[in-house]
């Protein structure tokens, strides 16, 4: 079934989950969706409260500097890497990590050839991209790729990047950015209040991806493999079962001045999050909209007459659509 963009107007297969034309979700948001405080990390959204309170230096940032950004980043993607189409596995994934996650707007998905495993995203909430390197694709199994995958896209559902843009700038204290905010200099302590953010917010993006891939040893596997490639030494699965005052002092001294935390505090951080009700209850919200997504159209299955949204049964023809 082809069902109608509520946003351009342009039909699109339904399993592709988002128009081809826009990239705009096919189903409107109801209240089955999943939300960011459904799993935000505490500290990551009193940040951003913080940051949202200097409104002007956001502003600055997402007109000015994110817009110079993108532009540059999006016309070399544009024309060295490999933009990632439908139908592919390699898209469905996506889609499918997407569709969990309750994105609204897909992201433009690419793959580079630089080098070293590496993932990251950046762009606007309207406008995002994500891009994997090729050699983290042969370098993880499916399932470690959606968790990976997981993680980027709770970036975008987050709505981290117009602030990780901010944290680069002024955490580097560049000149221009400095004179535009009305800052000559960027303290040690801001850059380190940043840095400490960004890490923060590295551990909503894993709570994301656990969300998606509903398996803390599919976590953990992908923290050991990034672990060992980032070390390029022997690290074993051990070291995520450090204890918790070895792994705060550890974070207090190593990751200062680090944009994302030490990979055994992240699994920490992940297992406590696996193991907590909220866990539980937003993988239920999620299951939820999953059994309940092919009821949840504007249109019915069998005779495509119109209907409400949150009517699992067709008012004209009375069929079920579950």
């Amino acid at each position: 079934m082809r069902l109608p963009c509520h946003k351009c107007g342009s039909e699109t297969p339904e399993e592709f989950g988002f128009c081809s034309n826009c990239r705009n979700r096919l189903v409107p948001t109801s209240r089955y969706d999943l939300v960011v405080e459904d799993y935000v990390y505490g500290p990551d959204r009193d940040a951003i409260v913080m940051m949202k309170a200097i409104g002007p230096a956001v502003y600055l940032i997402k007109n000015l500097a994110l817009a110079g950004v993108e532009k540059k980043l999006s016309s070399r993607l544009w024309s060295d890497a490999h933009r990632v189409t439908c139908p592919s596995e390699l898209d469905a994934l996506f889609r499918r990590c997407a569709v969990s996650l309750s994105i609204d707007v897909l992201p433009e998905l690419f793959i580079t050839e630089s080098g070293p495993p590496n993932a990251f995203t950046f762009g606007s909430e309207e406008h995002a991209f994500v891009v994997v390197d090729s050699t983290i694709l042969r370098l993880l199994t499916t399932r470690e790729l959606t968790a990976l995958l997981g993680h980027e896209l709770g970036h975008v559902k987050s709505g981290h990047m117009p602030y990780h843009t901010l944290a680069e700038i002024l955490g580097r204290g560049i000149s221009v950015s400095g004179s535009f905010l009305g800052l000559d200099l960027v303290s040690i302590p801001v850059r380190l209040a940043l840095l400490a953010w960004h890490r923060q917010s590295e551990v909503t993006a894993d709570r994301a991806s656990l969300l998606v891939v509903d398996d803390i040893s599919v976590m953990k596997s992908l923290m050991t493999k990034l672990a060992v490639w980032s070390s390029r030494g022997s690290v074993s699965s051990d070291q995520f079962n450090i204890d918790r005052d070895r792994a705060d002092m550890l974070e207090s001294a190593s990751e200062l001045f680090h944009t994302h935390p030490l990979h055994a505090n992240r699994f920490r951080h992940a297992k406590q999050f696996y193991e907590s009700d909220e866990f539980l209850t937003a993988r239920r919200k999620i299951e939820t909209r999953l059994d309940l997504l092919r009821a949840l159209i504007p249109v019915c299955r069998f005779c495509e007459a119109r209907k409400p949204i949150e009517d699992p049964f067709c008012p004209t023809c009375g069929r079920s659509q579950i």
